[in-house]
């Protein structure tokens, strides 16, 4: 037996299954997280014609991890500094099952207001996005004050919108914690290369040229010229095991993250007896990948490491900003600075610069005795990013 489906009915059906084709194309072909949650978030503001729209995605525990934007441009984000913690509605949506459709905002109990030059966001649709029996991620769509609330056609797309969503942030997901299991597998194999191979090569490399140095058949320029190679291997030594410290450092997620993973540096660092002054525009945090934040990360440790084993700092600034042509990180203390022409070249520094190669970066490194030292990473928004696979 065959039913009719009534005409309105049809073109609704048709037009959803019109949406989804579209969207499965704009998905196509993207393996990097940042990238599809921008593309969904995109996707999201046009289908339900809002004026702004957002994606986030919680970890495990049901926290807001991610939150990326559409609709509000770089100047008012850098206004607006860190991005939203999940605090209030934003983060009650990942306890929902269905849709939360509201014609006004404030009128919510979990509403917690706006920053100061926020946008005066009032309608409002939120999506959870599900798989696996709890929500990985929502969608949120505003629209200012005067617009029109959104309707059940509005939510029926972005409830069909959440269902690709599920599949393709799912999917990315799993390959980021693939991707992020590696790296740490594989930091604990060059940390274990470094002390046994490395480390007891130049530890044994010392004590020769240490003997060498003492040995009084030997005219007292050589032995002059041993102890100071005895004295740069132990610097060397010192360096490779901070290097492995670094390595083998506990971090509070699998999963690298700018805002929260740079915090957990700072605190792990910086005492807290030193005054440290923190600003990361909300802008910049939606700027790189996976390996990429691996990178800027590395910089951000090893130039606080070396403010507080050389600089003797009252006080520290860390800035993460964009600009029209950069996103740029600058490390700042008040220590005692050094004399450019003869600061050593030590394995951080080494390695501080090629992450900045591999960033395409502009890496620089200033410092004035007395006066402290800046550390400025600036890294150009035209490069072509590399995706981890």
């Amino acid at each position: 037996m065959e039913f009719a489906t009534p005409a309105g009915e049809q073109g609704q059906v048709l037009s959803n299954l019109s949406e989804m084709a579209i969207t499965s194309e704009i998905l196509a072909g993207s393996a990097d997280l940042t990238e599809i949650l921008q593309r969904l978030a995109q996707r999201a503001r046009e289908l339900t014609h809002a004026d702004y729209a957002a994606i986030s995605t919680f970890d495990d525990a049901g926290i807001l991890n991610r939150f990326i934007y559409t609709g509000i441009d770089d100047d008012a984000a850098r206004r607006l500094g860190d991005p939203p913690k999940g605090r209030g509605l934003l983060g009650e949506l990942a306890n929902c099952e269905r849709p939360l459709r509201l014609a006004h905002l404030s009128q919510h109990p979990k509403s917690s207001g706006w920053p100061a030059g926020h946008p005066d966001m009032d309608a409002f649709l939120g999506v959870p996005i599900r798989a696996g029996g709890r929500a990985i991620g929502s969608l949120y769509m505003t629209r200012t004050r005067g617009q029109a609330p959104f309707t059940e056609i509005d939510e029926a797309g972005a409830a069909v919108l959440s269902l690709q969503a599920a599949v393709s942030l799912s999917s990315a997901l799993a390959r980021e914690r693939s991707n992020r299991l590696f790296l740490l597998e594989e930091r604990a194999r060059i940390a274990h290369d470094l002390h046994d191979g490395t480390i007891q090569t130049l530890y044994a490399m010392g004590l020769e040229c240490d003997a060498l140095a003492n040995h009084e058949a030997f005219p007292a320029e050589v032995r002059s010229s041993m102890a100071s190679v005895v004295t740069r291997l132990n610097e060397l030594i010192g360096d490779i095991r901070g290097y492995i410290t670094m390595l083998e450092a506990a971090t509070t997620s699998p999963e690298p993250e700018l805002t929260r993973d740079l915090a957990f540096i700072i605190r792990q660092i910086v005492p807290p007896s030193i005054a440290t002054v923190v600003n990361i525009s909300a802008a910049a945090l939606q700027t790189f990948n996976l390996r990429e934040t691996e990178d800027l990360l590395y910089i951000a440790r090893e130039a606080l490491s070396n403010a507080m084993r050389h600089g003797a700092p009252a006080k520290i600034a860390v800035d993460l900003r964009q600009t029209n042509d950069s996103t740029v990180l600058t490390i700042q203390d008040n220590g005692v600075g050094f004399d450019q022409a003869n600061i050593r070249k030590g394995l951080g520094s080494v390695t501080m610069r090629t992450r900045a190669d591999r960033l395409g970066a502009d890496l620089t490194v200033i410092g004035i005795p007395g006066m402290g030292t800046t550390v400025r990473v600036a890294i150009p928004n035209t490069r072509e990013s590399e995706d981890y696979d």
